[in-house]
């Protein structure tokens, strides 16, 4: 029956961080440039971040609810400035967690073969019942 649960919030914590992404590029960067990457991509760092988010320690939530991530990836191509907001400060605290513990560097937003800083907004939720 442990696995069982633990099966399922692993399963609901991957599907709850499978939506559309939200980008917000720096003004440092501009079409002519190439953004920041993860290594494996976007897909894999939202994966990521969902994996790494302890279900257990997101008290009283019922229903479904949602935080922002907004953050910058330097020129060395790790993340600054990460804030965390949403309704539900446990869930918040969470994704903050997840996101400072993940050790891969980001490839960094380059401008005409320049490295810049890159600035992004991302999405993050989880549905309980």
């Amino acid at each position: 029956m442990k696995k069982i649960t633990v099966l399922a919030l692993i399963f609901l914590s991957v599907t709850a961080f499978s939506q559309t992404q939200e980008t917000v590029k720096s003004s440092q960067t501009e079409q002519t440039g190439k953004p920041a990457e993860y290594p494996g991509g976007f897909g894999e760092f939202r994966k990521t971040v969902g994996q790494k988010i302890r279900i257990d320690r997101i008290k009283g939530a019922k229903g479904r609810i949602e935080s922002k991530a907004a953050f910058s990836i330097n020129l060395k191509g790790e993340i600054e400035n990460l804030v965390v907001n949403g309704e539900n400060e446990d869930f918040n605290k969470e994704v903050e967690r997840a996101i400072r513990s993940i050790k891969p560097k980001w490839k960094p937003s380059t401008q005409q073969g320049t490295p810049v800083v890159a600035k992004y907004t991302i999405p993050f939720a989880v549905t309980f019942e």
